[in-house]
C-alpha cells in the first residue's frame, strides 16, 4: 500500500490501495458485502472483448479476482457502469450491459446470480422483457423485503419517432424476474439512477425531464398501497437541452436521508446536499460546492453523518472532493483528496463505508484506482 497526500484541510490523507484490476480497466463500482465490500470493474482487451470482474475485500485484503462475464458484445463505457449487489438472502446479483444489435446505442441489461459469493454465476438473461434495438441501462438496486428490486432507464418507446425514455422497475426473487412496470414515462435519457430501502419501501431517485426541458431530480417509492406518483426533490428549474450525464446519489440510515445532486441553473453549477428525515421532498439543502464543480456525486452515510464525494475544480485542475456533514447539517470537514481528470476518463467516482474507512474508487490513466480515508463520527 502507498499513501498519497491529500490537498485541502488537515484531514487524513487518501491512502492508495493495491487492487487486482489490470491496465486498460474502467467503470469501477463498490458495494457492501457482508462485513467487507465488493470492487467490480471492466477490463478491455486487444481482441475487442471485455471482461466484467469482481474482487471481495475481507477486511484485510482482496480475495482472488473472479470473472463474471466475458464478451465482445459488452457495452463498456465510462458512465453507465455495471454493479454487484448483495440481496437480503445473501445471494450476489450482478448486472452489465450487452449490445442488442450493431446500432451504436442498442444495448440491454444482463443479470447473473451467485449463491456462493461469486465463485460461480448463473445467468438469468435480460433484466427486461423488451429486446428492441434501443437503450436500456443506468441500473440501481435496493432490497425490497426479502428480495431485490431493480430500477433502470428503458428506451423501448424511443424506437418510434417522438418516443420517450422511461423509468422501469422489476423484482428479482431467486432466479426469477417479475413485476416489471413503468414508474415514470418521460425521464432524462442518460443520468444514473440511485435507490435505497426505506422503512416504507424501496425508493428510487432519477433525473426527470419536462416538456420544457427542465431536468430536476425526482423520486418515487413503493408503499403499502403501491408506487407513489413521481415528485421532485426540489424545483431547481434547471433548463438544459440535452442529458447532462449527472445523476443524484442517495443514502439512508434509519430514517435519515442524504441525497447529493448536481444542478446548473442559470449556468451556475452547484453540488447540493439534501438532508431529510423521512420525507425526501422536505428537508435542508446545503450547497457543498458552488465553484464550478463537475459533479458526479456519490453519498453514503453512517448513523451520525453523511460523506459525499464529487469532482470539483480549482483554478488549475479538476479535483476529487470529500465533504462530511452531520445529519443535523453541520459541515464537519471538506477535503480535497487528489487531482483527477476533468473528462470522461475519470468515470463515476463511487464510495462505500467499511470498517472505519470511507473507500473511494475512480479511474485514472486508463486504470481503476481505489483509495480510503479514515473517518470519524459525531453525534452533533
Amino acid at each position: 500500500m502507498a499513501t498519497g497526500a491529500a490537498r485541502g484541510d488537515s484531514s487524513p490523507a487518501l491512502e492508495s490501495i493495491r487492487i487486482p484490476a489490470a491496465a486498460n480497466s474502467l467503470a469501477p463500482n463498490l458495494c457492501v458485502v457482508g462485513d467487507g465490500f465488493a470492487l467490480s470493474w471492466i477490463e478491455r482487451h486487444a481482441d475487442k472483448s471485455a471482461r466484467f470482474r469482481v474482487a471481495l475485500w475481507n477486511g484485510k485484503s482482496f480475495g482472488e479476482a473472479r470473472t463474471i462475464a466475458t464478451s465482445k458484445q459488452m457495452f463498456a463505457n465510462w458512465a453507465d457502469i455495471p454493479s454487484v449487489i448483495e440481496a437480503p438472502s445473501g445471494d450476489l446479483y450482478a448486472h452489465w450491459l450487452e449490445r442488442i444489435s450493431s446500432q451504436t446505442y442498442a444495448y440491454g441489461i444482463r443479470i447473473t446470480r451467485s449463491t456462493d459469493r461469486g465463485k460461480t454465476c448463473h445467468p438469468m438473461g435480460w433484466l427486461h422483457k423488451d429486446t428492441s434495438p434501443t437503450e436500456h441501462g443506468f441500473v440501481s438496486f435496493a432490497p425490497d423485503e426479502k428480495h431485490l428490486r431493480a430500477f433502470w432507464l428503458d428506451g423501448r418507446a424511443m424506437a418510434k419517432e417522438g418516443g420517450k425514455m422511461a423509468l422501469r422497475t422489476a423484482l428479482l426473487t431467486g432466479d426469477k424476474i417479475k413485476d416489471e412496470r413503468v414508474l415514470d414515462d418521460d425521464v432524462c435519457t442518460c443520468c444514473p439512477t440511485a435507490a435505497v430501502p426505506s422503512p416504507e419501501g424501496p425508493i428510487v431517485v432519477y433525473r426527470d425531464r419536462s416538456p420544457k426541458q427542465i431536468r430536476d431530480i425526482a423520486f418515487t417509492r413503493r408503499t403499502a398501497s403501491g408506487w407513489t406518483p413521481p415528485a421532485l426533490i426540489h424545483a431547481d428549474n434547471w433548463i438544459f437541452p440535452a442529458c447532462p450525464v449527472n445523476g443524484a446519489s442517495l443514502a439512508i440510515h434509519g430514517r435519515h436521508f442524504a441525497l447529493s445532486r448536481y444542478t446548473a441553473v442559470h449556468n451556475m453549477p452547484q453540488v447540493i446536499l439534501r438532508l431529510a428525515n423521512g420525507n425526501l421532498n422536505s428537508g435542508q439543502d446545503l450547497v457543498l460546492d458552488a465553484h464550478n464543480p463537475i459533479g458526479r456525486c456519490c453519498t453514503v452515510c453512517t448513523k451520525d453523518a453523511s460523506f459525499t464525494v464529487w469532482i470539483g475544480q480549482n483554478k488549475t485542475e479538476a479535483i476529487l472532493q470529500l465533504a462530511q456533514v452531520s445529519h443535523a447539517g453541520k459541515k464537519i470537514r471538506r477535503t480535497t483528496l487528489t487531482s483527477i481528470d476533468a473528462g470522461r476518463t475519470s468515470g463515476m467516482p463511487r464510495s462505500v463505508i467499511s470498517g472505519n474507512h470511507l473507500w473511494i474508487t475512480w479511474t485514472d490513466r486508463d486504470r481503476v484506482q481505489l483509495g480510503r480515508v479514515k473517518i470519524t463520527t459525531t453525534s452533533k
